[in-house]
């Protein structure tokens, strides 16, 4: 009968602590690339596109933050259940509040450029208010005492596998706005050849 038991939380817990090390590693090593990549793309930031920038740079950066967070509340040691469902919930509740934001953003850049792709709303707001409500789940089935660590490592992945696109995106938004410029320069160098 011993074997049909639920093995303990902290048990099953330590049983992803090398998931959770990898996943937050990632996401360390991600975060700091992002000021990398803003570092070198913030000479084609202007007034007037900063909302669009940040429509793209925000989110990104805060979901390789929330996988960071939920990696690290997962790899505290004695972490009780109650407390971590309560943590995970807190997270997914605060990502949907940061997530009105983000709509805004999104609405913004819409009606400015009117360039927003069904990809980038699918991407930068459907998929993560699920994961999202996703994490709201996981943390109140922990919290109720129900195990859901498979569901939380496919909401984790899902939403570090977004950021990495969103990235992505945003790189090569950097790399368009930027075409224009070489393009003007290059066009001085012949005219002034002639």
């Amino acid at each position: 009968m011993g074997n049909l038991m639920t093995p303990p939380f902290e048990t099953a817990l330590a049983a992803w602590h090398d998931f959770y090390l990898l996943v937050g590693t990632g996401a360390f090593t991600l975060i700091g690339l992002m000021f990398v990549a803003v570092t070198f793309g913030a000479h084609l930031m202007t007034q007037k596109n900063m909302a669009t920038a940040r429509a793209f740079l925000d989110p990104t950066v805060i979901h390789f933050v929330q996988v960071l967070v939920i990696s690290g509340i997962a790899l505290v040691p004695g972490m009780g259940q109650g407390l971590f469902g309560g943590l995970l919930a807190a997270v997914g509740v605060l990502s949907l509040l940061v997530l009105v934001k983000v709509h805004q953003g999104f609405r913004t850049a819409q009606e400015e450029y009117n360039d927003m792709e069904l990809a980038d709303w699918v991407t930068g707001f459907i998929i993560p208010l699920v994961v999202y409500i996703g994490f709201v789940g996981c943390g109140m089935a922990f919290w109720m005492e129900q195990m859901a660590f498979s569901v939380l490592a496919v909401l984790t992945i899902l939403i570090l596998l977004i950021s990495i696109y969103s990235a992505w995106e945003l790189i090569l938004w950097f790399a368009v706005m930027h075409k224009p410029n070489v393009r003007r320069k290059n066009r001085a160098r012949k005219s002034s050849r002639a």
